[in-house]
């Protein structure tokens, strides 16, 4: 088994047999995928009456509702038998090439990630992110000045990068995951291609009520945590600096995207972020 396919699942009943299904039809087969049920749902039983049944499809669970995404993630990594590790949210999807690309990123790379193809809930194509230039080792200090949207397209190996996610965090928790990678090593190699494809759904974490205030929050603490050297990035200073000075720019444009978004309806906050992160010297 080459790499293990973790998929946290809460209240995700209306989307997770795409997401499995785009997982299944990868065109490299040697995966496992374990979903990892935060909700006490009988996924097992959704799946099969949806006509997916696959010995590669693993089941563990939290032993409760609502634990949060950190801790069902880190059920899926107890219960994951592979060396190298995916992550796959249960409302979004591989492209049927993501894992045979970010296999071949492996076998030299510790740490791996992938660009993004950001989409509407009904599959609307948005905007893409991480996909300009070539593919390439993105240090620390620089990586989210390309992947400026969510970090959940990471792979990692997890004998040389041991990181598990942090239950302190109620959301970023891929951003904080990638922080405590960076300790282990300085850099990602960055595939270039929208290998992953994120779905803003209209509610969840990242898109419901009191979403910002939510952003806000963890984007300052997690601010603090790297100017208080509670992160130790093997880059050294080049890393807090870079990644802090991401996290002001990141906390202006939240501070101002409700008026931004009233002048211009429609506006997704990657869009936003992006026209200042443009002015910005790093």
């Amino acid at each position: 088994m080459f790499i293990s396919v973790v998929m946290p699942a809460y209240r995700a009943q209306h989307t997770i047999a795409n997401s499995v299904r785009s997982a299944l039809a990868q065109t490299h087969g040697d995966f496992e995928l374990v979903i990892s049920i935060d909700d006490q749902f009988d996924y097992a039983k959704l799946l099969h009456d949806a006509g997916i049944i696959d010995d590669r499809i693993k089941f563990t669970d939290t032993g409760a509702v609502g634990t949060g995404s950190s801790n069902a993630r880190n059920k899926g990594l107890e219960k994951a038998t592979a060396r190298y590790i995916a992550v796959l949210d249960a409302d979004d999807q591989f492209t049927p090439n993501k894992l045979q690309k970010v296999r071949e990123a492996l076998e030299e790379h510790s740490l791996v990630t992938t660009g993004l193809d950001v989409r509407t809930q009904d599959n609307k194509h948005l905007r893409f992110v991480g996909c300009d230039g070539s593919n390439r080792q993105l240090k620390a200090s620089e990586y989210k000045f390309t992947n400026l949207s969510m970090d959940s397209m990471v792979a990692h190996d997890r004998v040389k990068v041991p990181i598990k996610y942090d239950v302190e965090l109620p959301c970023l928790v891929d951003l904080g995951l990638m922080l405590t990678a960076f300790t282990y090593v300085p850099y990602s190699f960055h595939i270039a291609e929208p290998l992953h494809i994120y779905f803003k759904q209209n509610l969840s974490i990242s898109t419901g009520p009191e979403a910002s205030t939510r952003y806000i929050r963890i984007k300052k603490l997690l601010l603090e945590r790297l100017k208080s050297n509670f992160y130790s990035p093997a880059e050294g200073a080049a890393a807090i600096n870079g990644i802090a000075g991401f996290l002001e720019q990141s906390l202006a444009a939240e501070e101002n995207f409700e008026a931004a978004l009233a002048e211009n309806p429609g506006l997704i906050f990657e869009n936003h972020l992006e026209s200042r992160l443009s002015n910005l010297t790093r």
